[in-house]
């Protein structure tokens, strides 16, 4: 996290177009993962536990994908 907000604030005010779009989406797919995380280890039952692990995994999947898009990889 720590290093995510340093990457934002060096970047501030270079960003436009589709990069900073890419750059919203994956910060809003970040924010998904985290909650979806903490939910999950909160929960009870066995099926709200898959559901939301299912979130977490798919989510950070597409923050992945969407911080290889950033780095031009």
């Amino acid at each position: 996290v720590a290093t995510g907000i340093w990457n934002i604030i060096a970047v501030r005010g270079q960003t436009h177009g589709s990069y900073a779009t890419t750059l919203r989406v994956k910060l809003a797919a970040v924010a998904i993962s985290g909650v979806a995380a903490w939910v999950h280890t909160r929960s009870h039952s066995p099926r709200g536990r898959a559901l939301w692990g299912a979130l977490t995994v798919l989510s950070a999947l597409a923050a992945l994908f969407l911080g290889i898009l950033l780095s031009g990889g």
